[in-house]
């Protein structure tokens, strides 16, 4: 088993294609870690602040709400923008985008009312205070919005792991058009070669992660040692992709604030998505001895895949705490291949009891166990069902 094990992994991960897709990835660890240098050299426009100039009032009154794509310049001359007070009103001068015109207009539209407000004696606007209070009274009130990123990554690994588990089945259907499988049946015994097949999903997964995650480490290390990254922050920042302005890349992972429970959720959300793709591939490995060619296999992986699409738009129509507490996604929950994104879900948006998560990991693990012991019988019988037996084949023991 370790030489077919080997010889598979060899001819996955060493190979032109597979070189190529390392060398871009490399790359485009490197571009995107630099981003913003890239983009200072050849679209300066996209991550140079403007410099904007005002008079010292409107200033200090305004220029803590001045955003980070501005930036205030004391010398007028110097200045992409000028904002010039008038008698009847106010003029802008300068280039600049609708987005940055929205963020100008709300700032003269502040100081405006700022500087008629102070026009207006106390005893004014004391009053204007007590009428313009409003009586508000809560009920029935939404639920506050959640946060989706967790459901984001659990869904974008959710995508990558059914890639591998159709990389093994295709892989038995090449042997067998091939007829490569008589030969290597000469060698190994069916069961050996069955677990052979569920074990290089996971460890050609398990290699490609390590050697992409090297290429990103690499380049984190060089950005580290380049600028602690604060350009790259600060660029994410104007961008409003970060709520507040990070001077390193320490300083942004210790505002995360990262918890024990945090990292046990995170645990087991990736618990129950292999649990869950293990089943996928194993069953996947079951349906492929029934194919024949590779025009059947084409045609076996498109409903395969619309199936797995139609359980992640599922598992987003139904991702609210009511369903997935008490409806459908309470139920999906505790079924085999579903439970590997509602209940993740679950422990995302919901607190979820320590005896439902061992009721939702048991019966993975049962189903696994199940089709385990009876697809090893089932493989067995039908691998070779399409192709001429070859009289080499090695006998079980």
């Amino acid at each position: 088993m370790k030489a077919l094990i080997s010889f598979s992994l060899n001819r996955r991960l060493n190979n032109p294609v597979s070189w190529m897709l390392y060398g871009f990835s490399f790359i485009l660890f490197g571009i995107v870690l630099f981003a913003d240098i890239l983009l200072a050299t050849f679209a300066p426009a996209l991550v140079v602040p403007k410099s904007i100039h005002m008079n010292s009032a409107m200033f200090d009154r305004m220029g803590e709400y001045l955003p980070a794509s501005f930036v205030y310049q004391n010398d007028p001359l110097k200045a992409d923008v000028l904002i010039h007070v008038k008698d009847d009103g106010y003029l802008v001068t300068g280039n600049i985008t609708i987005e940055q015109g929205q963020v100008i207009d709300h700032l003269i539209v502040g100081y405006h009312r700022i500087s008629m407000i102070e026009q207006i004696p106390d005893s004014i606007v004391s009053l204007l205070d007590q009428v313009m209070i409003a009586n508000i009274e809560w009920e029935n009130v939404a639920e506050p919005s959640v946060n989706h990123s967790g459901f984001i990554v659990i869904t974008t690994i959710y995508f990558m792991l059914l890639s591998f588990s159709t990389a093994v089945a295709n892989e038995v259907v090449n042997e067998k058009t091939s007829n490569v499988i008589e030969v290597i049946l000469t060698s190994v015994s069916h069961k050996e070669h069955y677990y052979s097949k569920l074990l290089i999903g996971w460890f050609t997964m398990l290699m490609q992660l390590m050697i992409h995650g090297f290429g990103f480490v690499f380049w984190l290390m060089v950005r580290i040692v380049f600028d602690n990254g604060s350009g790259l922050l600060n660029v994410l920042y104007r961008w409003q992709f970060l709520s507040a302005p990070y001077d390193s890349i320490e300083e942004w992972m210790r505002s995360l604030n990262i918890q024990m429970s945090s990292l046990g959720i995170i645990i087991l959300c990736a618990t129950f998505l292999m649990l869950g793709i293990l089943l996928v591939q194993l069953l996947m490995v079951l349906i492929s001895v029934h194919i024949n060619s590779i025009e059947e296999a084409a045609a076996i992986q498109g409903p395969f895949y619309l199936g797995m699409l139609i359980v992640y738009y599922l598992a987003i129509f139904i991702n609210s705490a009511d369903q997935l507490n008490y409806g459908w996604g309470y139920i999906f929950s505790y079924t085999p291949i579903l439970s590997m994104l509602f209940m993740p879900s679950r422990l995302l948006l919901t607190d979820v009891m320590v005896s439902e998560l061992i009721l939702s990991i048991g019966i993975g693990l049962v189903a696994l166990i199940i089709c385990l012991i009876f697809g090893e019988e089932h493989y067995r019988n039908n691998l070779l069902k399409g192709i001429a037996k070859s009289t080499f084949v090695k006998n079980e023991t």
